[in-house]
């Protein structure tokens, strides 16, 4: 049986969020109901399947409720406890994938029947994940991006509220194609998503995939900065420049712009939407208790969100990096009080952001 969850607002006062009008949803019924499902004796939940909740489970099948979602995130180490208000719930996030290695004394066909078998089940652990997520989100009032306009009350959208919303919205447009190429396609959809990496949703990247994309953003990214550094712009020349370098280094826009030689016409906008979302992303990290309340694959992200090279890098190097850059970004002018303090730290923020964008 299914528990209907919601995620908590939290009461993050960041000046750099509009409030919402909307009554808060705590975080206590999906706590007490996960205990009532670990400790209750109806026969229906005596196998041990579903009652234990360890990571090889969730290597090995879909999780059976999203409480067991959610509780994922804990099991991830991180200096602080973990926070139901900075990580999204670890549904949001590729489930784990577990090749099989060949045997030498097996055959080939074995070997190839055990290897999509793998694949399969971590696609349908995948696209499980999205209904899931879908799920919560209808649960959380921070569902309708609309409210944000609100400033009728003292509540924020959490965090993980912020990313779970963005994160179902990417993987719900991209699912309807991804559906149709995994029905043609088959066991052979670990192909050619290394083609097209971007037509797939999150949840069913596979870390090659993950590469891929990395390897990509990271080189153009270093391109631009080299591009950057040939030209010697002065400073009304670096701000002309600066929307289609922050697009390309963060992956914002196609790779064909940068074949044709020039930026995208939404480069402009693009940019300017990214630097106010990192902006708004520092402020619920230092509002929500710190970097150290962080799970480390979060911390990954954030940092792949900012331009930060992640590849091949220990996450003690980037979470030290990150904490840097949450240090540099962080406005000296007065952050609470009257309107227009707050907005003058909020345009701060958002400028000393995209400098660091601009650094190599």
């Amino acid at each position: 049986m299914h528990t209907t969850l919601g995620l908590r607002i939290a009461r993050v006062h960041s000046p750099f969020l509009r409030h919402v009008h909307r009554p808060a949803v705590t975080l206590a019924p999906l706590l007490s109901a996960a205990r009532a499902k670990a400790t209750s004796p109806s026969p229906s939940h005596t196998s041990p399947r579903r009652a234990a909740s360890t990571a090889s489970q969730a290597k090995s099948q879909p999780p059976q409720s999203a409480s067991e979602l959610v509780s994922l995130s804990s099991r991830l180490t991180s200096p602080l406890p973990v926070s139901a208000t900075l990580n999204p719930p670890a549904s949001t996030r590729p489930p784990p994938l577990e090749l099989p290695t060949r045997d030498p004394e097996s055959s080939l066909f074995g070997h190839l029947f055990r290897l999509g078998k793998a694949y399969t089940t971590f696609y349908k652990t995948g696209l499980y994940a999205i209904l899931t997520n879908r799920r919560l989100l209808s649960s959380s009032t921070s569902a309708t991006p609309s409210s944000l306009s609100s400033t009728n009350t003292n509540t924020f959208p959490s965090r993980a509220d912020v990313l779970l919303r963005e994160r179902v919205r990417h993987d719900l447009s991209r699912l309807p194609i991804f559906g149709i190429l995994v029905l043609i396609c088959g066991e052979f959809t670990p192909l050619i998503v290394l083609v097209f990496p971007r037509l797939t949703p999150y949840t069913c990247r596979i870390p090659k995939q993950t590469a891929a994309l990395r390897r990509s953003t990271t080189a153009r990214r270093e391109a631009s900065f080299r591009a950057l550094r040939a030209g010697s712009p002065d400073a009304a020349g670096l701000e002309r420049l600066a929307a289609g370098h922050v697009c390309r280094s963060l992956g914002l826009t196609s790779a064909l712009w940068d074949v044709i030689g020039l930026d995208s016409p939404f480069a402009g906008a693009l940019a300017r939407r990214a630097v106010a979302r990192i902006a708004a992303d520092d402020a619920m990290i230092r509002g929500g208790g710190g970097l150290g309340a962080v799970v480390d694959e979060e911390v990954v992200l954030a940092c792949e969100d900012r331009g930060i090279d992640v590849r091949d890098q220990p996450v003690d190097r980037l979470r030290s990096r990150l904490q840097d850059w949450l240090r540099k970004t962080a406005p000296e002018g007065k952050v609470e009080g009257d309107a227009v303090a707050m907005t003058a730290a909020w345009k701060e923020a958002q400028e000393k952001v995209k400098a660091m964008l601009l650094e190599p």
